[in-house]
């Protein structure tokens, strides 16, 4: 069996986490679960030259970067993003 890693939130990116709508917490919850076995996935990217600040688009409208260190996953960031928020679209 794969250990998993404790994940833990900063205060920062709980606020953000708990302002989810249902379907968007339900996705993030599944993307979390899954970061938790493996939080080097290779579709996270290394946000340090140790490689244990990462990155990774949880869904197509989260991203989450965090840090692992000693079996413990730290998120650190919670972005969401959404249509309102492009700032030239491909039409422009």
């Amino acid at each position: 069996m794969t250990p998993t890693y404790q994940i833990y939130f900063t205060e920062q990116a709980a606020v953000r986490r708990d302002r989810l709508d249902d379907q968007q917490r339900a996705a993030f919850d599944k993307g979390i679960s899954l970061l938790a076995r493996d939080p080097f996935t290779e579709l996270s990217r290394p946000m340090s030259s140790t490689g244990d600040d990462r990155t990774i688009r949880l869904t197509q409208n989260i991203l989450v970067e965090y840090s692992v260190s000693m079996g413990r996953l730290l998120i650190f960031i919670v972005e969401v993003f959404n249509d309102k928020d492009i700032f030239v679209t491909d039409e422009s």
